[in-house]
């Protein structure tokens, strides 16, 4: 049995730290590089230091709406405390610590918007969550193009159909956990102290989207330190869109058996509850809730024309694959394979030919816009606060070749 290990968060202690390790030069360095960045420097950069310097500091010393967000009354204080600490630890100004925090937290949100205003390199992760005999499972199959090269002369070999697979002796950790002066514990093995958990969370290419919102210094909002089962977790999810600005579709659960697939870009939300089937499923680069779907499908025509391309380009024919293997992943949650790990794995080891296989090889048949290789496979067993992982060897061992390793976490309190 693993042991645990519990630690209080102290804000201004871990700003104190970061400070330390930057220094006040540095620090300032890192400000005036910051704003010669290419996406900052028109807008940040062109300010005087005066000005950014009184625009930061109006901001952090403005308290957030409660009545609107009321966890923010535990977070707002906090992130105030963290660059305190900064302050501190750099031996700088508060004002000068706020500067710095600020332009790198609008040079990622920048950086990170304008990155998909381009067409992004597709791939096909997908996450199924199941309530059943050997209780609530979620899996993540996690796609993408191998960084590294195939082997010239490589021969790619049909995989066998499943037939199970041998597990490694389990390892049981030891955790050392960081608990909020308020709230749960965020991560305890699959899930929060409460057993809350996102269990898969693959991209969603919605392509020109709004410009993310700018929330600083709350930033983004940890929504499992306040989540005491799915459905607070979708209220919150909800409330905090702006703040959590995620492009993906997520499937949160949590061990009383309630399940939520959240379909999220960066300023729009869409909710989907596992029913009576007890299974929910979704994959990379498709929506399915009404207004969601919608909105990509417009999103990507409007992506299409200003790009001067057809709606027959391959652009149309991968957001349509994505929508044949989401089909495909609901087939195979409703087969009668019993809702249990081997169900699961049934799933996440499918070889349907392409665009419908969960697990993906690259193979002949594969088209050339989506030559992805299944990187990870994982089970979260939340009732036992257990994980099964198996992993890619580049180009010598596919993932459903590979022996599964089980890591056994403590119990929940």
């Amino acid at each position: 049995m693993g042991t645990v290990d519990i630690i209080p968060i102290i804000p201004f202690a871990n700003g104190e730290a970061t400070g330390k390790a930057l220094g006040r030069e540095c620090l300032s360095q890192r400000i005036a590089e910051t704003l010669d960045d290419r996406y900052l420097k028109p807008t940040l950069g062109a300010m005087s230091r005066t000005e950014l310097a009184q625009y930061v500091t109006g901001r952090m010393e403005t308290p957030p709406d409660y009545a609107l967000y009321p966890e923010l009354e535990e977070i707002y204080p906090e992130r105030v405390e963290y660059l305190r600490g900064l302050a501190a630890g750099a031996d700088c100004s508060l004002s000068e610590a706020a500067v710095y925090d600020y332009v790198v937290f609008r040079q990622h949100i920048d950086t990170w918007y304008w990155s998909h205003q381009l067409q992004p390199e597709p791939g096909h992760c997908s996450g199924v969550l199941m309530d059943g005999p050997d209780g609530i499972l979620g899996g993540k199959s996690a796609e993408g193009f191998p960084r590294v090269p195939q082997p010239v002369g490589y021969r790619w070999r049909t995989p066998r159909p499943y037939a199970g697979l041998r597990q490694l002796k389990p390892e049981t950790p030891n955790l050392t956990l960081r608990k909020p002066r308020t709230g749960y514990i965020e991560s305890w093995g699959t899930c929060n102290e409460k057993g809350v958990a996102c269990v898969a969370s693959v991209a969603c290419s919605v392509l020109l989207d709004e410009p993310i919102e700018d929330t600083w210094p709350i930033g983004q909002v940890p929504l499992l330190r306040f989540a005491a089962d799915a459905r607070q977790l979708a209220e919150l999810y909800t409330r905090y869109t702006l703040h959590n600005w995620t492009r993906a579709n997520q499937i949160w659960a949590d061990t009383r058996g309630n399940g939520v697939a959240i379909e999220k870009c960066f300023r729009r939300i869409g909710l989907r509850w596992m029913g009576d089937d007890c299974v929910l499923w979704c994959t990379e680069g498709h929506y399915e809730s009404p207004a969601m779907f919608a909105y990509m499908r417009a999103k990507r025509l409007e992506y299409l024309e200003k790009a001067g391309k057809h709606p027959g380009a391959e652009d149309m024919q991968y957001a349509t694959d994505c929508a044949v293997r989401f089909t495909h992943m609901a087939e195979l949650c409703h087969e009668p394979w019993g809702r249990d790990c081997e169900h699961m794995r049934r799933v996440l080891t499918d070889h349907d030919p392409f665009p419908r296989a969960v697990c993906r090889h690259g193979g002949p048949d594969t088209a050339a816009y989506d030559r992805t290789v299944t990187g990870a496979s994982t089970i979260y067993d939340l009732t036992h606060n257990r994980v099964f992982r198996r992993e890619w060897t580049p180009w010598k061992r596919f993932c459903c070749q590979a022996p599964e390793k089980v890591t056994q976490f403590p119990p929940l309190p």
